[in-house]
């Protein structure tokens, strides 16, 4: 037995079009609404005299799917025509009657739409599973190929790339500027520069066909030209990118980013860490007495097993970690001397206080020896650290300076979208989804009653 209770039912579509709406009805397993797009006030939308008698062809329906929340699906069921009028002079005028918040041509309301365009984009499903998400939840049957049309639709309506800068700068203004390059999959070859702020925004995304000053220079120009005056670039240590901050912000303080520092080096020590774990190996098959074999065999698997303790820092280890990798360097001597070039490192940047600080630290990595085999290691470590050192000291030297960078999250941020997202591998692809992206999470664009988003002047 069925429970009939009256309730009230509102709609973006609903509200926008109060002349239009006739009925409402459960029917064949949906909320059915009834809409005449005829009844609507079209002498004033089209500037006519209210004498102006208007003439109507053919009445036709269209059905429209809207997103619903409840046990069964929302439909439109609306009733529109040809209109036309003549005009002063007997010639006639012909036009079609539109209902606000409906596409008569997809067949769907704006919200589905941008529903659609907000799963695919924002929550990362990608269209095929936007299109099944949009059925199972809310009752929108359509197609992927609709949804990755919607994409294109809704970022043509939104400001430029440029004006959607000049919006943000407006909001928050940036001042500072964390600079770095992502390759994108399906595109070889090409590189695209990625340009984040202090508060996490991602501001610019630009494809640039070589990662060398010419091709910099000319990203960094623009973003100057939209008013951004950045006064601190976070960046790796790519010679071009500090020549081109030279060359277009002079003014600027530059800080090498620690996570690509630490990166750098950690490479470098991993081809050490690498090579020496293969002679243990390959003396424990060299060795004849029995014992040392095992021992040599054990060492050499516990090294592989634990490679990622080596690189780990106290404290974001367990206490069972830090038990393990004790028990590895107090057997393997070699391996416990470089843990302690790693720890100067860690030490160089975490504790220093000042710049002296910071160079005292640096002297007492370039006096640490390790054996002959790692010497060219340690010499490749701290050659890097010296030519860039001024760069990466400069949170110490400049105040409101940090030390890290946001950029990897970024990064991580575009792989997400590029992973789910088919559209995402071409270019206009890209830039339309990093306008929506931007759009919602720092412009207020929503599902429901989306705010105008006007041009800057």
């Amino acid at each position: 037995m069925a429970l009939e209770i009256l309730v009230p039912v509102s709609t973006e579509v609903i509200e926008g079009n109060p002349d239009c709406v006739i009925s409402g009805e459960y029917k064949d397993g949906a909320l059915e609404i009834n809409i005449d797009a005829r009844k609507q006030d079209h002498h004033q939308q089209i500037g006519l005299p209210q004498n102006t008698e208007i003439h109507w062809g053919k009445e036709y329906t269209v059905p429209v799917q809207e997103l619903s929340g409840l046990a069964w699906p929302i439909r439109y069921k609306v009733t529109t025509g040809e209109g036309w009028y003549l005009d002063a002079d007997g010639n006639r005028h012909y036009f079609t009657p539109s209902v606000k918040g409906l596409n008569l041509f997809t067949r769907v309301s704006d919200v589905v739409i941008r529903a659609g365009v907000f799963l695919c984009i924002i929550a990362g499903v990608g269209c095929r599973r936007t299109a099944w998400l949009l059925e199972v939840l809310f009752h929108v049957s359509v197609s992927k190929s609709a949804v990755d049309r919607w994409i294109d639709d809704v970022a043509d309506i939104l400001p430029t790339a440029e004006e959607i800068i000049q919006e943000m700068n407006r909001r928050e203004p940036i001042a500072e500027g964390h600079l770095d390059e992502l390759f994108p999959r399906g595109r070889k070859g090409r590189c695209e520069l990625v340009l984040r702020d202090e508060y996490g925004r991602i501001i610019a995304v630009e494809e640039i066909t070589k990662r060398d000053e010419e091709h910099v220079k000319p990203f960094l120009t623009k973003m100057k030209v939209l008013g951004l005056a950045i006064k601190t670039f976070y960046i790796d240590h790519w010679e071009a990118y500090k020549n081109a901050i030279m060359e277009v912000y002079p003014e600027a303080n530059i800080q090498h980013d620690y996570f690509h520092i630490i990166q750098n080096i950690w490479k470098k020590v991993w081809d050490y860490f690498v090579s020496h774990r293969r002679e243990i190996k390959a003396s424990s098959e060299r060795v004849k007495t029995p014992w040392y074999q095992t021992r040599l065999k054990s060492l050499a698997k516990r090294l592989w097993e634990n490679r990622h303790l080596l690189f780990k820092s106290d404290e974001n280890m367990t206490p069972q970690e830090q038990e393990e990798l004790i028990e590895i360097l107090e057997e393997d001597k070699k391996m416990n001397r470089m843990r302690s070039f790693l720890n100067g490192v860690w030490h160089l940047f975490r504790d220093s206080k000042n710049e002296t600080e910071a160079l005292k630290a640096l002297e007492e990595l370039k006096q640490m020896k390790i054996e002959p085999k790692a010497s060219e290691t340690l010499e490749k470590a701290c050659a890097f650290l010296e030519d860039n050192f001024d760069r990466m000291i400069t949170y110490l030297k400049v105040p409101g300076v940090k030390r890290n960078s946001l950029s990897e999250s970024g990064m991580r941020m575009l792989r997400r979208l590029e992973v789910e997202h088919d559209g995402f591998r071409s270019l206009k692809g890209r830039q339309n989804c990093i306008k929506i992206y931007q759009a919602v999470k720092y412009l207020g664009w929503s599902v429901h009653h989306p705010p105008p988003l006007t041009p800057v002047s």
